[in-house]
């Protein structure tokens, strides 16, 4: 059975609105969408890996969306108090790493952003690895006297 050049149309443009409106997200789906902006995290002083003491000094950027009074840091599971100064553009944070034990520890961070009418917030998280100082655990092997 052959389909006139009519009936081809038709059921090209049937599929087109069809597909096109099941695709189309509700307006209550996108404001959803555009709701949550996380903020993000950059900047991290000392930088990935880097080998510190246990109390010492770190820092890193926000976005300026981030609600300041939700940054929270930590270390190892020890919270630490932060210091967020505003920047204009974004909120620069200071904060001590608690007195921890020889090793490596992840500094875990987190955000809310201001703008999220989400009851939980929109959470923003980040974080990065430091080597903690400390007395080696293994010494370094001895090199074996050279035959005489």
């Amino acid at each position: 059975m052959k389909l006139s050049n009519r009936w081809r149309g038709a059921c090209l443009l049937g599929a087109m609105v069809f597909s096109t409106a099941a695709l189309a997200l509700s307006p209550d789906e996108e404001e959803r969408l555009k709701e949550c902006k996380r903020p993000k995290f950059r900047d991290f002083l000392p930088e990935q890996k880097a080998e510190v003491d246990a109390g010492a000094e770190i820092s890193f950027h926000i976005s300026h969306n981030a609600d300041p009074l939700t940054v929270t840091a930590e270390a190892r599971g020890e919270k630490m108090k932060v210091n967020v100064v505003d920047k204009k553009t974004f909120y620069f944070v200071t904060a001590k790493l608690p007195s921890l034990t020889p090793g490596f520890a992840r500094v875990h961070l987190t955000a809310k952003s201001a703008e999220s009418k989400l009851e939980s917030g929109c959470l923003g998280q980040d974080g990065w690895l430091l080597k903690i100082k400390g007395e080696e655990a293994a010494k370094p092997a001895e090199q074996p006297a050279a035959a005489q």
